[in-house]
């Protein structure tokens, strides 16, 4: 292995990877808690005895668990396109020892 495709694991393809999966693990966890808070408000919507403040503090605290589980998402689609440029970039580079870039100058 080259200097080159070394340099491509290190910076591109792990860091990529590691965004992606640690996103994708938290997006699972926030969409999992937001289906719990959307399951609660249509829990407070159909009693009659709820005051509006309760319905709106559990309303936005589903939308916090929306907008995590958004930007979580995001953020693994970001990681995820870093490591194939990684990817890609390993495999167009020509596999050349340091000799043979020697040889070539």
């Amino acid at each position: 292995m080259n200097i080159g495709r070394a340099i491509l694991l290190i910076a591109l393809v792990f860091p990529g990877l590691m965004v992606a999966g640690t996103s994708i693990y938290s997006f699972n966890n926030d969409y999992a808690a937001m289906e719990r808070t959307e399951r609660y408000v249509d829990q407070l919507a159909r009693q009659r005895r709820v005051s509006q403040r309760q319905l709106d503090l559990a309303y936005h605290r589903s939308m916090v668990h929306r907008m995590n589980a958004f930007t979580n998402g995001t953020w693994g689609f970001i990681g995820a396109t870093i490591a194939a440029i990684g990817i890609h970039g390993l495999a167009i580079t020509k596999d050349e020892s340091f000799q043979d870039q020697k040889k070539a100058s």
